[in-house]
């Protein structure tokens, strides 16, 4: 009879969780700090301050981890922060603006585990396939926040709009939060902001 591959356990406990949460922690730092390829599992575990039996317990492996790390990022980037926020379509530049300080707040809390993920979307199709899908979930944000002011656009083609919108606040994210220049953060953001809005409105 072939042998059975260990079931990796969904922990239920508050030590487990804790657990499982601190192997989280550890693996963002040590993947935005050493890259995919330059981490292990035995490094994740102590920097974790559990065994390497335990990351095998929650894991079956690195690439597990990591893209259940990755669906975690994409979880607080679309549902929750984009989707928490509203916009009031009698305040146009003012909805322009907090969209992009929205997608500015879901990616600074791992900049460089963003980085490494950018890296890795084109070298494995598996974190591709999800990247793509993270895409085409954020354009429709994009797409219900124009479509508010359809009444009020200068412009007639929603999804093009949509994509040309995402492609220049990625940009411009990447700029401040991967490549360091935060300090002009704010004169970039209200670049943006005004650019779109002329974009959309003018």
């Amino acid at each position: 009879m072939a042998a059975t591959e260990p079931k990796t356990r969904i922990p239920q406990q508050k030590r487990s969780i804790e657990t499982k949460h601190r192997i989280f922690v550890a693996a963002k730092d040590q993947f935005a700090k050493n890259g995919f390829h330059g981490t292990n599992a035995k490094e994740i575990a102590a920097a974790a301050g559990v065994s390497v039996g335990s990351f095998y317990s929650y894991f079956k492996d690195k690439k597990e981890l990591f893209m259940e790390l990755f669906r975690e990022h994409i979880e607080e980037k679309i549902v929750r922060i984009l989707g928490e926020h509203q916009f009031d379509p009698n305040h146009r530049k003012e909805g322009v603006y907090r969209l992009i300080k929205a997608m500015l707040e879901a990616h600074e809390p791992y900049p460089q585990f963003h980085r490494e993920v950018l890296a890795m979307r084109y070298s494995d199709p598996e974190v591709e396939a999800v990247f793509n899908e993270m895409d085409r979930q954020s354009l429709r944000h994009v797409e219900r926040f124009i479509e508010q002011f359809r009444d009020k656009l200068r412009i007639t083609d929603i999804k093009t709009a949509a994509h040309v919108i995402s492609a220049a606040v990625e940009e411009i994210i990447c700029s401040i939060t991967i490549f360091g220049e935060d300090q002009d953060a704010d004169r970039l953001i209200d670049g943006l902001a005004d650019m779109i809005h002329r974009y959309l409105f003018d």
